[in-house]
């Protein structure tokens, strides 16, 4: 499901992106900008529509289920407890709500518990900042449109999250890790996920701007501001709202009349203006017939698939560590404890880690603008960024994010005591009876720290399980 749901998800995303977001009531061909456009703003609300309906759908089957499900009892009595020793899983069950500051105090007191939890947090906040604004880094770095970044985004985190969430369980599994196993995986996975964030040292020339990142093909105006030149001076761009258009000198200009277009036509929705003074010929064989259109200029920057790959990579091994990170939490707390733990983790996520995460992620970005949109005298919101900038800051927050996570799981693998053992970091002495096939006959087996020993004594009847309930279990 994590693969199929994310992959429907930004495919339909993607596609609510070319359409415009007023489509219910104007037509996009009357106004003159196309999904190319850097103003267009496509049908982002369909989604949380569609998502609601979905919800409410989902729910009513939901509410059909009973409160346990059968055969629940007897599955929680064969499982091996492998909770951290100490005082929290030696206190007694909590079950009425005034205890409810007692069970937090008892589960703080579990270091593996808290340093998953923090762990959680910083793995949180990359992928809450990252879903938010990467596709702002690919749309600035490589100079493609906003409904192809999201195409990339989806390219990127479909396979990846998918696949890696699928792998993390799945090795799980496999390899059969106890609870310290578990938490070493995440600890190797995190690690390499840390090495993977070089994409983001990856990173283009700045946009070709005319006044901000380059100068004009015409003589500067004194005390005319940044995109002020000779060719546009009479021009009275002073109040032109922001509008750019990509000039067949391959410049992009804060609007037509910034770019001294005196002449406009439209050719379906695009929008073509010609005898522009500020653009000069750009040199090319096939010279357009129009001087600038109301597109994005094509991006030379030969980086964009490499950076696919990286962020791929990251994403990857980051939710390779999703599924072993939550088994490795249910693990180390009590039974009795999990459902309040999985709460008590969430809160912790989401106020350290995917609540601030846009906040910490749009300051930084914000550091790296180069153009601030101006309004009647206050700053609006930025028009351009420096991509330099933006990458370093990227690649900071990438890499100490993952650095925090790697220490965070290392010291819970390294406080985490299973029960009876000696060590802090020592291997769970698990104990538990499987039936395997001995000399063509049923016979049982002990597995003790990953080895097989066989034993006798159990009875010929005997289903192979180290809980006698489940002998005569018909829900297995």
């Amino acid at each position: 499901m994590a693969v199929v749901g994310p992959a429907l998800g930004y495919v339909v995303g993607g596609q609510m992106l070319n359409i415009y977001t007023d489509f219910l009531t104007v037509d996009s061909d009357t106004i003159g900008i196309t999904a190319q456009s850097s103003v267009w703003i496509g049908a982002w609300w369909v989604g949380f529509i569609l998502s609601a309906i979905l919800c409410v759908v989902v729910a009513v089957p939901l509410l059909a289920f009973p409160y346990e499900l059968p055969g629940a009892a007897e599955i929680k009595a064969s499982k091996v407890s492998e909770a951290h020793e100490g005082a929290a899983s030696k206190s007694a069950a909590f079950g009425a709500l005034r205890e409810l500051p007692r069970a937090a105090a008892a589960l703080m007191r579990n270091p593996t518990f808290v340093f998953l939890n923090l762990a959680g947090a910083s793995e949180g906040m990359l992928i809450s900042g990252f879903a938010a604004f990467l596709p702002k880094l690919i749309e600035n770095q490589f100079a493609v449109s906003a409904s192809e970044a999201a195409l990339l985004l989806g390219v990127i985190t479909v396979p990846a999250g998918g696949g890696g969430t699928f792998a993390g369980g799945w090795l799980v599994k496999r390899w059969r890790l106890a609870c310290a196993g578990i938490i070493k995986l995440c600890v190797a996975s995190t690690l390499i996920g840390a090495v993977f964030t070089v994409s983001f040292v990856l990173s283009c020339d700045d946009y070709p701007f005319a006044g901000v990142t380059v100068p004009y093909n015409s003589t500067a105006v004194a005390g005319g501001g940044a995109l002020s030149a000779q060719c546009n001076s009479a021009c009275g761009c002073e109040r032109a709202a922001y509008a750019p258009v990509c000039g067949r000198d391959r410049l992009v200009y804060y609007s037509p009349c910034h770019a001294g277009c005196r002449a406009a036509a439209r050719e379906g929705p695009a929008q073509l203006y010609r005898d522009c003074g500020c653009v000069r010929p750009a040199g090319l064989a096939s010279e357009p017939s129009y001087d600038a259109i109301n597109s994005v200029c094509s991006s030379q920057c030969p980086y964009l698939w490499a950076f696919v790959f990286l962020a791929f990579c990251v994403m990857l091994f980051t939710f390779l560590a999703t599924m072993p990170a939550l088994s490795a939490t249910l693990r180390c707390v009590r039974e009795d404890q999990r459902s309040f733990a999985l709460g008590i983790q969430w809160i912790k996520v989401r106020l350290l880690g995917t609540i601030p995460a846009p906040l910490l992620f749009g300051f930084l970005i914000d550091l790296s603008c180069s153009l601030w949109e101006k309004t009647c005298g206050t700053t609006g919101a930025c028009l351009l960024y420096d991509n330099h900038n933006m990458s370093r800051y990227m690649l900071a927050l990438a890499l100490v994010g993952k650095l925090c996570s790697v220490v965070f799981f290392f010291l819970a693998w390294w406080f985490y005591r299973p029960p009876g053992a000696k060590s802090g970091n020592g291997a769970p002495p698990v104990d538990l009876l499987v039936r395997d096939k001995v000399d063509g006959r049923r016979g049982p087996s002990t597995i003790a720290n990953g080895t097989d020993n066989l034993t006798n004594g159990l009875p010929p009847h005997s289903n192979g399980y180290c809980n006698a309930a489940l002998e005569c279990s018909d829900h297995l």
